[in-house]
């Protein structure tokens, strides 16, 4: 079995991502970060956030800023978005091609680079800080390329995601996880890791990975810990 890639930008296959977000505290926990980083903004005007998806970070953070801008691409998240986060302006470009109309106190890309060429890493990242104001905050979420996840990618000849050298970033580390309570479950969810690369991985070998490394005494549990870079 070959587990499709989930192409964030182009909206190819969502259902192992709403799988992996209904058994994980990340977003959860990430919300929750993004609060502390909201409290200590010196201006509450425009929160960009980029590559939105399905708008739980907009719609969180939406009573906190005056304006919200979404940018998301993928049709299929965007429909949820819109209904998710009804106030937002969204912008259904990819980021390269997306323009605020003018600087946030807070732009955020979470979750989203992995989804872009590595050649292009720089580029976005430019784009991001281009749109942050003097005084904002531009801050990319990772999974930490320690957590389990990022492990069992890389076991599997998939990449190290982080940040070109040449950025300069604060990072906070968050730990989360992913809870499965049976084995098909668990092996969606890997599946959906997996896809962060094309990789001819068969299902046999996920499922022999899974259950001697993530087997609890619940289920299936392993990490998907978070860096939250702030970017200088």
């Amino acid at each position: 079995m070959d587990f499709p890639q989930l192409d964030a930008l182009s909206g190819q296959y969502e259902s192992p991502f709403a799988t992996f977000l209904a058994h994980t505290d990340q977003k959860r926990k990430a919300n929750r970060y993004l609060d502390d980083v909201v409290a200590a903004l010196a201006r509450r005007g425009t929160f960009v956030d980029a590559g939105a998806g399905t708008g739980d970070t907009a719609a969180h953070l939406a009573g906190s800023f005056d304006e919200v801008i979404a940018i998301e691409p993928n049709p299929a998240l965007r429909a949820r978005l819109a209904g998710t986060a009804p106030g937002a302006t969204i912008l259904d470009v990819p980021i390269l091609a997306a323009d605020p109309g003018h600087t946030a106190d807070l732009v955020y890309c979470g979750h989203v680079l992995y989804y872009v060429h590595v050649d292009l890493w720089q580029a976005h990242i430019d784009a991001l800080t281009s749109w942050t104001a003097p005084d904002g905050e531009c801050v990319i979420a990772l999974q930490n390329p320690s957590s389990d996840c990022m492990v069992m990618l890389r076991e599997f000849g998939g990449p190290r995601f982080d940040l070109p050298s040449s950025v300069k970033a604060d990072t906070t580390t968050v730990p989360s996880f992913v809870q499965a309570d049976d084995l098909d479950t668990a092996i969606e969810i890997a599946a959906f890791i997996l896809g962060l690369a094309p990789l001819p991985v068969t299902r046999d070998l996920v499922v022999e990975y899974v259950t001697q490394k993530f087997r609890s005494a619940n289920g299936y549990l392993f990490s998907c810990t978070q860096d939250f870079h702030h970017i200088r």
